[in-house]
């Protein structure tokens, strides 16, 4: 592939960013502008062939979002279930503790677990 070199003038705001966003992507400059300058020259063609394959891949990310929306609710309830295992082999070991204890006791293990997770409600 042969390459034409073009000059580019850029606003010094505009080549801070790029230098930026370059170097959290680890890429040089350069680099990252021909990206850009592919990224915008293809959003800025009207190309048909393209159209067919967004129409595809629109459902599917739209289908793939809902099922890690479950996987999430699965992985929770999973969560909710192994710290109400744990309150209650931590309550039956002492004297019995009532159901309203034990339920609060669970809510705040689970909680807790979301909390170390990073997902506190």
């Amino acid at each position: 592939m042969s390459t034409v070199q073009h000059t580019l003038r850029l606003p010094r705001a505009l080549d801070q960013a790029l230098r930026k966003h370059a170097a959290a992507r680890e890429l040089t400059p350069y680099a990252l502008l021909q990206l850009c300058v592919r990224s915008g020259l293809a959003s800025v063609i009207d190309e048909r062939g393209q159209t067919p394959l967004l129409n595809e891949i629109a459902p599917e990310l739209g289908a793939l979002s809902a099922r890690v929306a479950h996987v999430e609710r699965l992985t929770e309830r999973t969560l909710y279930v192994a710290c109400a295992a744990y309150v209650y082999a931590r309550a039956a070991a002492p004297a019995r503790v009532d159901d309203t204890q034990l339920s609060d006791d669970i809510t705040a293990a689970f909680q807790r677990q979301l909390s170390h997770a990073g997902d506190a409600l």
